[in-house]
C-alpha cells in the first residue's frame, strides 16, 4: 500500500459521504466512512482507503494539530508485528503530509493508534521510507473518546529534521487491508490551532 505522500499525483474522486473540502483516497478497496452521531464514522473491512483534506497550513501561526478518536471495541487482530507490511493496519491513523518538488522529496508522519506499542513509539513506515509511524496511543482505550494534540511543527523538526513553515494535507484513516481484518473508529475530525 502507498501512503498519502504522493497526494499530489493520487487520483482522488470526492464521494457522497465525506466532509466539505475532503477527498476519498483509496489504496485497497474501500473503507466506508459516514457521518454518524456527530462523528465520522469508518469501517474497514479488509480495506484500506482514508479521507484527504489538501490545504496549506500556516504551522508558524497554528502549529497544533487536535483531533479525538473512538473505538467502541478494538478489533480482533492477528498475531503479526504491525512494524511489518503484513501488519501495517490500524484501528485509527491521522496523517500530516508536506510534500516536496519530487514526489520522493515528501514527507509524512502517521499518527496511530496502535495495538502493540506504547505511546511515543516510532518506527519507518514499512512501505514508504520519507513517512514516519508515531503511537499516539496504545493497546486497548475502547468505549471512550481519545483527546489528541501534536505540535506538527515540532514532530517534523524531530522526526524528519525539517524546519517547516506549512504543511501541505491532512488525512484520516482506518485500515485492514494487510491483515484482511475487520475494524471501525469514528473521528472529530483534525484541526490546527494556535495553541494545544
Amino acid at each position: 500500500m502507498l501512503l498519502f505522500l504522493s497526494l499530489a499525483v493520487l487520483p482522488v474522486r470526492a464521494v457522497s459521504a465525506a466532509p466539505d473540502g475532503w477527498q476519498e483516497v483509496v489504496f485497497e478497496g474501500r473503507t466506508d466512512y459516514r457521518l454518524e452521531a456527530g462523528c465520522w464514522q469508518s469501517r474497514a473491512r479488509g480495506s484500506a482507503s482514508g479521507l484527504a483534506r489538501e490545504s496549506a497550513v500556516d504551522v508558524t501561526r497554528t502549529p497544533y494539530l487536535h483531533w479525538q478518536w473512538r473505538a467502541d471495541q478494538i478489533a480482533d487482530w492477528p498475531e503479526v508485528d504491525e512494524r511489518i507490511k503484513a501488519g501495517d493496519d490500524f484501528q485509527a491513523r491521522v496523517y500530516v503530509v508536506k510534500k516536496g518538488w519530487l514526489p520522493w522529496q515528501t514527507r509524512a508522519i502517521n499518527y496511530v493508534w496502535s495495538r502493540q506499542a506504547a505511546p511515543g513509539t516510532n518506527w519507518p513506515n514499512p512501505f514508504a521510507s520519507q513517512a514516519v509511524m508515531v503511537v499516539v496511543q496504545g493497546p486497548g482505550g475502547a468505549g471512550r473518546w481519545q483527546s489528541v494534540t501534536r505540535n506538527v511543527r515540532e514532530d517534523f523538526r524531530r522526526f524528519h529534521g525539517m524546519d517547516v513553515d506549512s504543511v501541505d494535507a491532512v488525512a484520516i484513516m482506518t485500515d485492514g487491508d494487510n491483515t484482511g481484518t475487520t475494524v471501525a473508529s469514528c473521528y472529530r475530525l483534525p484541526e490546527f490551532r494556535a495553541s494545544p
